[in-house]
């Protein structure tokens, strides 16, 4: 695989890494520092990573073709996919002309609003269902933007007790970055695919096959895996997370958990060789993959048990046991998410109501 390095620099916040020459492009943030990295993961596709200045919440996946671009994952608010395009200028002056959406949870499509009618914006059929709903009050979007004033408040407490100058500063940063974000969450207007696909979608532009493939119900029900199969690359978003420790475990808090470990072997049919997620680093170990089935599979199993022997939802999170899974997620097999287990109680009402 093709590994570049760009010359425009970010300062500090540069980062090398021995797989991917990390890079960075001049744009506008809330402080005036880039808000983007951009790293070439082959000839003209770059896996884009917020610097911290700003929040973004997710990857995107930026693919430079012949004539046009086209952009995976527009992050979380339109102030921080402006930030993204800005950066995406400072590459190419060829215009953006199709953007993708991986799913339609707020940190990788709340910045659809942001591009105009002669960009094509393409998702699933369930993208467009749940984006062109009132998605905003959703519980996980709900959720996630509720607990904002009061990190912002703890924020504002440990700076008022804090007594190093650097640690200060540091907080305070912090603050700002957050008060950015809570304003520019206020904009948001969930903007639907104007073009979808229910099973999979092959774009033969600019000198580029790019094919999105529906894996079937996972992380939600209209997930898209990008696949590049000259380049060998597929950009999985939150379908799949891994890391290089094998670490990472998906929000499950939308999730099919019970069909999930049969769409991944959708994902294991592709040939690729690199995997980009939505959060983390890009990869190469595949076997990480079959380790997310097992730990799926174990959970449903527990859960659907507990669930037929009529344990309420906060007992089973006690009593739910995924030790055998601890070699590859440590932690988080001793401490199960409820979130998950309260989504799962809720699918398993629909199939198995008392």
């Amino acid at each position: 695989m093709k590994r570049f390095l760009l010359t425009v620099s970010i300062g500090a916040l540069a980062v090398l890494t021995a797989q991917w020459q990390t890079s960075g492009a001049v744009l506008q943030s809330p402080d005036g520092s880039p808000s983007h990295r951009f790293e070439e993961l082959a000839d003209g596709v770059y896996f884009a990573t917020g610097t911290g200045v700003m929040t973004v919440m997710s990857n995107s996946l930026v693919i430079i073709n012949d004539d046009h671009v086209m952009l995976v994952d527009t992050s979380v608010t339109p102030a921080a996919a402006r930030g993204l395009v800005q950066g995406i200028e400072a590459l190419t002056d060829k215009p953006n002309k199709y953007v993708i959406n991986n799913h339609y949870q707020f940190a990788h499509a709340h910045g659809n609003q942001i591009f105009g009618d002669d960009v094509e914006i393409i998702g699933h059929d369930y993208v467009r269902t749940m984006l062109s709903s009132n998605v905003l009050t959703q519980r996980t979007n709900r959720t996630f933007s509720a607990a904002i004033p009061g990190q912002l408040d703890a924020l504002r407490e440990r700076i008022a007790g804090e007594t190093d100058a650097s640690a200060r500063a540091e907080l305070e940063a912090q603050l700002r970055i957050q008060e950015a974000h809570w304003e520019a969450l206020k904009e948001t207007e969930p903007t639907p695919p104007t073009v979808t696909y229910s099973d999979s979608l092959t774009l033969v532009k600019g000198g580029r096959e790019v094919q999105l493939h529906h894996p079937g119900p996972g992380h939600t029900g209209g997930d898209t895996l990008v696949f590049l199969p000259e380049e060998r690359i597929v950009f999985t978003g939150d379908f799949f997370v891994g890391s290089p420790d094998s670490h990472s475990m998906p929000y499950m808090g939308d999730g099919y958990v019970e069909e999930w470990p049969d769409s991944l072997h959708n994902l294991k049919g592709l040939q690729f060789d690199v995997m980009v997620p939505g959060h983390g680093r890009p990869f190469q170990d595949r076997t990480q993959i079959a380790h997310l089935q097992a730990f799926l599979s174990a959970l449903n199993a527990q859960v659907t048990a507990l669930y037929v022997e009529g344990v309420s939802v906060e007992d089973a999170v006690a009593q739910i046991d995924l030790s055998s899974q601890e070699d590859h997620y440590g932690a988080r097999a001793r401490n199960v998410d409820p979130r998950a287990v309260v989504r799962m109680y809720e699918r398993l009402q629909v199939k198995m109501p008392y």
